[in-house]
């Protein structure tokens, strides 16, 4: 049920109108008699007078029709039985204020049910009193019951349908607005999901590539800093190595940033993205893992196959950062990679041995991101990813990818 229509600019003269109708009605009414227009009077028992005065104050009543639109219901239509009670039924003065005080009682009353009852007792009521008065001052009987049923139309079924219908588009404007409401929501939800993957996919990309270059960077630094008095010749050839993946981190960098932008140029040029991470990258990965000083082997079985561009990211990232993590916490160590493609699923595995020299173990927090980032592709692949310490002290990583779910992919 909508609460009655709140105080606007304006409200309190649009308020005041029915009640300023009413009342002018019932000046109008006694004036016409003071004129002498009021011929006949014999069925009426009161002086047009006290006729105008109940009208009025049914004016006064409807001045509460919003604060208290039942009672008022019930307050004006008495003053209009007792104008029919004795006027024979004939008079009709206080019909207005009852179809306002109706549609007012069917707009805003409340609970719904009591106006329902109100507005049909008070039909009722109209059509019993005024037939009454009717066919006591000798009226047909047929025309007694054609303006009873005229009444009740008149005064409550006509206001009541108005009022269910303003109520309707009322309803129906709220359900339009709670569904535009709702369908905003449902796309900002949408764009917020879409945003937080777009910035995921980033943050596995930027720690994928810097991760591994930089530990690469690392690892050369130290040893070109450990054969500076030893080996010259190999510390400078070392340092070459060193600012040649420097270059490529940048590069690789400067084409993950060129994703991020939208004009047409960043499809060319330095800042272009570069070709999708794949499987059969993985030997040029290895080799610039062995020229940093790892001590790396790659290993493929099975029939080779291609497979789905996330599937192929995937892996290679994977192995990209199973060596970007040996090479920070075992760069001493050996390192196997293993492709196995199988019937149903390709098995990519990473297995270092423990290092020569302890160095601190592998905590919670140094499997941070780069874990994560190789569980979310696996699972975008219907993948799964097995990664911890081994019993000889050595770490696995390894990844299932099962090959139907990435035929099934577009």
């Amino acid at each position: 049920m909508p609460p009655a229509p709140a105080r606007r600019p304006g409200a309190t003269v649009r308020a005041a109108l029915a009640p300023g109708v009413t009342a002018a009605l019932a000046v109008g009414y006694v004036g016409i008699d003071l004129a002498g227009a009021f011929e006949d009077q014999s069925a009426v028992a009161f002086p047009p007078i006290v006729h105008g005065a109940l009208v009025a104050l049914q004016a006064v009543a409807l001045l509460w029709r919003h604060r208290a639109p039942n009672a008022v219901v019930v307050a004006v239509a008495a003053l209009d039985l007792i104008i029919l009670a004795t006027s024979g039924g004939e008079l009709g003065v206080g019909a207005l204020a009852v179809i306002i005080a109706t549609y007012t009682a069917m707009r805003w009353g409340a609970p719904r049910r009591v106006s329902y009852g109100v507005v049909a007792g008070a039909a009722v009521a109209t059509a019993l009193v005024g037939g009454v008065a009717m066919a006591a001052a000798g009226m047909p009987l047929l025309l007694v019951l054609l303006v009873a049923l005229a009444r009740i139309v008149i005064l409550y079924a006509v206001p009541a349908a108005a009022a269910e219908y303003m109520l309707g588009r009322e309803r129906l404007a709220d359900a339009m607005q709670q569904q535009k409401a709702a369908a905003e929501r449902e796309r900002q939800v949408a764009a917020d999901r879409e945003l937080r993957a777009e910035r995921t996919a980033l943050a596995r990309e930027l720690h994928d590539i810097a991760g591994h270059h930089l530990s690469g960077i690392i690892v050369s630094a130290q040893a070109a800093s450990a054969l500076t008095l030893s080996d010259p010749d190999e510390a400078r050839a070392t340092l070459q190595m060193l600012q040649q993946n420097a270059r490529t981190a940048l590069a690789d960098l400067r084409r993950t940033v060129g994703l991020l932008r939208e004009d047409e140029s960043a499809g060319v040029g330095p800042d272009a993205p570069g070709p999708t991470p794949a499987v059969a990258a993985l030997p040029a990965l290895v080799d610039a893992a062995r020229r940093r000083g790892q001590h790396v082997t790659l290993q493929m079985s099975g029939d080779p196959r291609p497979l789905g561009v996330l599937a192929e990211t995937a892996v290679y990232r994977m192995v990209q950062e199973s060596l970007a993590n040996a090479g920070r916490h075992a760069p001493d160590a050996a390192c196997d990679v293993t492709v196995d493609y199988r019937p149903d699923t390709v098995e990519v595995a990473v297995r270092n041995t423990p290092p020569a020299i302890p160095t601190a173990a592998r905590r919670a927090v140094d499997a941070g991101f780069g874990i994560a980032g190789m569980r979310e592709r696996a699972d975008l692949v219907g993948g799964r990813l097995v990664s911890g310490p081994q019993p000889d002290g050595g770490w696995l990583n390894r990844l299932t990818i099962p090959l139907e779910t990435e035929r099934s992919q577009p």
